[in-house]
């Protein structure tokens, strides 16, 4: 293998997509636009910073030398990292990427810019980038990310070279979790497992006490209900709390408006908050009842004879005094319900409302 393996070490789980990319650097095959596509928490970001880090090393990507080391801090002049400023990748950051792609490299043999969400391109944006997409100089690279093909233009997939990027393997996460985390066996396999692929959140599992919190909160919403306890109000209220306050943090996100400006600028920094707390406030709820969905489904199997299966590994001896063979049905229905409720966040729907039908239900079924 080339040099430009040993720059992949911190891309889990993600074999083939790295094998292709160092493929490319050992052989000097490289493409001029690639668009790196998968779910969150699966390596994308992680994978592009070291990709352009062999891109612009004169050894293709040693780990040693100078730039492969700035490139690793995240200091490397010819290395670019363009976000979306609120929801979109403006005209003004294209304009930027346009004028300043045709500089030279300062330190290195490649100037690389990496788009951290190729979906935040409009359609003014993409058409304005098109043309230096199509027909960079010899020594620009684009880098663009996204979770998935369908969430990029048309004209702007059409351009790239696809690498995909799969939920990472539960045991590539378990065994971070243990060896980096220090986690036990136990919680590395439940985190593991209700990350669903996504090692960004089971590392912030980890470490972050208020994500552990309302994980115990959602189960034991689930636990109540499949007791027959508990006020379908009053966990609606819970929950639409949980939304709110996640939604308040990641709105007070950001550059904040001068007070009392309303010319165009305010107007569109008050906008990109509004879009961040309601992103916010839906994933908190997709939180919640995917915790939901994970514990009935828990029930369910332990109540099949299959306790092997269960998620919530932490909870076994609880699954196991609480799920009953007699009521595995009721815990197919309470999985289905909370999943039909699951599907309806992409969509205008009354949140609050979706909520109490969907607890209503809950109860019925159970």
């Amino acid at each position: 293998m080339g040099a430009g393996h040993s720059l992949f070490h911190d891309v889990i789980g993600q074999q083939h997509a790295t094998r292709l990319l160092a493929a490319a650097i050992d052989k000097g095959r490289t493409s001029h636009a690639y668009l790196f596509h998968g779910p969150d928490g699966s390596g994308r970001m992680e994978a592009a910073l070291a990709f352009a880090a062999a891109l612009a090393c004169e050894r293709h990507g040693c780990g040693e030398c100078a730039s492969c080391r700035k490139a690793g801090r995240g200091t490397h002049p010819d290395i670019s990292v363009v976000a979306p400023v609120g929801a979109f990748i403006t005209v003004d950051q294209v304009r930027e990427i346009n004028s300043s792609v045709y500089l030279r490299p300062s330190e290195s043999r490649s100037r690389v810019f990496i788009i951290a969400d190729a979906g935040a391109f409009n359609s003014e944006s993409a058409n304005a980038f098109l043309k230096t997409l199509e027909e960079p100089p010899e020594y620009a690279y684009f880098l663009l990310l996204a979770a998935g093909r369908d969430r990029v233009l048309p004209t702007i997939l059409s351009r790239c070279q696809t690498v995909r990027f799969g939920p990472v393997p539960p045991a590539d996460i378990e065994r971070v979790l243990r060896e980096e985390e220090g986690m036990s066996e136990t919680m590395a396999q439940t985190f593991a497992r209700i990350s669903g692929g996504d090692l960004a959140l089971a590392r912030r599992l980890c470490g972050d006490e208020d994500l552990v919190g309302r994980r115990r909160t959602y189960i034991d919403m689930g636990r109540r209900l499949a007791r027959g306890e508990g006020e379908a109000r009053a966990m609606v209220d819970d929950l639409m709390e949980a939304a709110a306050a996640a939604g308040e943090t990641a709105g007070a996100e950001g550059e904040a408006p001068p007070e009392g400006f309303e010319g165009k600028g305010g107007r569109q920094l008050k906008q990109d908050a509004h879009r961040r707390a309601r992103a916010a406030r839906t994933a908190e709820v997709e939180t919640a009842l995917d915790t939901l969905s994970a514990w009935f489904r828990d029930m369910l199997v332990v109540a099949s004879g299959a306790p092997e299966a269960v998620i919530n590994r932490d909870y076994e001896l609880e699954l196991e005094r609480e799920a009953h063979e007699s009521r595995a049905d009721a815990y197919r229905q309470a999985v289905g319900a909370v999943n039909a409720t699951r599907a309806k966040l992409g969509y205008n729907i009354d949140l609050e409302l979706a909520l109490m039908a969907m607890f209503h239900r809950l109860q019925e079924v159970l």
